[in-house]
């Protein structure tokens, strides 16, 4: 008996530590995360720069979801050209060996990446086509969806999946969709840039019916979204988020930054908000303007 309640007052002062030292609990918000978005292609951009220069996520922008349920990875090559690539058909992975390889060397070898997402956008059918394929059957293991998320998962060793959705704004598939994801081993991120109401909305179902499922928030501070503020949707989602600037770039200047500058935007942010880290949009500007991952990095 005496050993018992000499382990129960051990335990008791344990938890009691951690409450007042603020270690986040389980599912909280992840610290210093340092995120960049991949508008180039896999296979032609800086691979060993990425790893090497201190950002520690990348999110392949982007995976479309084709009508039927398949996946397609749609990048920008070094040239500026489209590269679409078939990744997954009817349940199994046809992207290629060298392809897989590539994103799974991402957190191999000399590297300080450590999380690896896909990211979704509504500059298709793809969150229609989701909606579409939930209603009528489901998200279950045997439906395409389920069958093509897990094979892409399985193939390309990701940690999570990003929803930049930025016009069909459904709840309820919404909420479907990101809970299968989390069945199959998926962690879940959003990157809004406006529709406050709705992700809130979304986080709220989400993280009720899966605690801790979305576990970051990356604002987009830039064009649609330059006048968002870290410290509103904070406030609004009841978590913290990562705010994401874009690099410097010749496709719409006024909204670039040199690294100088989005070093002193994170700095404020974190002293006023104590946002989690920060991040950009994209690589494919960094390299096309001959700027340096370290450089933006180094905030």
């Amino acid at each position: 008996m005496f050993k018992n309640i000499r382990l129960f007052s051990f335990a008791l002062v344990l938890i009691l530590s951690l409450i007042v030292t603020g270690i986040p609990s389980a599912g909280a918000a992840s610290s210093n995360v340092r995120s960049i978005f991949l508008f180039k292609d896999a296979m032609q951009s800086n691979t060993n720069a990425l790893k090497t220069s201190g950002f520690n996520t990348v999110l392949l922008f982007r995976i479309g979801v084709l009508a039927n349920g398949n996946l397609v990875y749609y990048s920008t090559g070094g040239a500026g050209e489209a590269v679409d690539v078939p990744v997954v058909t009817g349940g199994s992975y046809v992207g290629g060996t060298a392809l897989a390889d590539k994103i799974k060397s991402f957190k191999t070898g000399t590297t300080q990446i450590t999380r690896v997402e896909i990211s979704l956008v509504s500059h298709d059918t793809t969150f229609q086509n989701i909606k579409s394929l939930i209603n009528a059957n489901g998200t279950g293991a045997t439906t395409a969806l389920y069958k093509n998320f897990s094979a892409l998962k399985t193939a390309w060793n990701l940690d999570a999946l990003n929803n930049d959705d930025e016009s069909v704004y459904d709840v309820s598939s919404t909420v479907s969709f990101a809970k299968m994801l989390g069945t199959i081993g998926y962690k879940y991120s959003i990157a809004p840039y406006t529709n406050m109401s709705f992700w809130n909305n979304v986080k709220t179902q989400i993280n009720t019916a899966v605690p801790g499922l979305l576990d970051r928030v990356y604002v987009q501070c830039y064009d649609g979204g330059a006048g968002n503020n870290p410290g509103t949707w904070q406030n609004t989602l009841g978590m913290k988020v990562i705010p994401i600037l874009w690099v410097t770039n010749d496709a719409k200047p006024s909204q670039g930054q040199t690294p100088a500058q989005a070093q002193t935007k994170f700095n404020n942010w974190k002293t006023q908000y104590a946002v989690t880290g920060g991040g950009y949009w994209n690589d494919y500007d960094i390299e096309k303007m001959g700027s340096s991952y370290t450089a933006y990095e180094a905030f």
